[in-house]
């Protein structure tokens, strides 16, 4: 499950943001100030940041540009009452991937979230530790070595990957890779990271699943 961060000091408007990024089946998580966002930022990345202009203690676009310093890929949207062309043209060049205005609509903010969090997650090279997994080319590798895994392993491996950080129920990982909302017999599944924690362990993976009793996995 995707995590948003976002930035904004109107509590009317943070609550909106925040029921909108939970409606959308996703994490969010709020700060009012710069302060604030980064020492979370520092804790743990988000998949997306939201950023209000005009705050308490520092610009938004000084949080855009700290961030783009260290992350030129997470995609970040600047929500602002400032309308002008060149606000935009300015938020756009320092390295925003999208600019929205205020009063917005709840349909379309989440149209944008969710049209940045494909292409986000469609192009990126998912990886923790020494594990990495390619998807553009479908390929696995530990190190420096490519690493057979089945269609169901990999799709498995992957989706622990993208949500590294965060515990995978057992029901987000049937919905996903098997495409259906029941469960029933969770032997397969149990074969299955059985498998993986094999060939991670085999091929000296410096990263571990981890198992949530009665919740689900997660990338360690």
């Amino acid at each position: 499950m995707a995590l948003i961060y976002y930035v904004e000091d109107d509590q009317a408007i943070g609550y909106i943001i925040e029921k909108t990024i939970n409606h959308g089946g996703l994490i969010g998580k709020g700060f009012k100030n710069g302060s604030d966002f980064f020492a979370a930022y520092h804790q743990e990345k988000p998949d997306m940041i939201l950023l209000d202009v005009m705050l308490p203690d520092v610009s938004g676009l000084d949080i855009l540009q700290e961030v783009r310093k260290r992350d030129q890929e997470i995609p970040i949207m600047m929500i602002s009452a400032l309308q002008s062309e060149m606000d935009k043209v300015v938020a756009l060049d320092m390295g925003a991937d999208d600019y929205m205005t205020k009063p917005f609509g709840v349909l379309e903010l989440t149209s944008r979230i969710q049209a940045k969090l494909r292409k986000h997650f469609d192009d990126k090279i998912f990886g923790r530790g020494n594990v990495s997994i390619d998807d553009k080319k479908h390929l696995c590798t530990i190190g420096e070595q490519d690493i057979y895994l089945t269609n169901k392993e990999y799709d498995i491996l992957k989706l622990l990957l993208k949500h590294h950080g965060n515990i995978v129920s057992k029901e987000m990982i049937f919905k996903q890779v098997w495409e259906t909302d029941f469960i029933g017999e969770t032997r397969t599944l149990d074969m299955h990271i059985k498998s993986l924690r094999t060939k991670l362990r085999e091929h000296h993976a410096n990263v571990e699943i981890k198992t949530v009793r009665g919740v689900g996995y997660h990338i360690e």
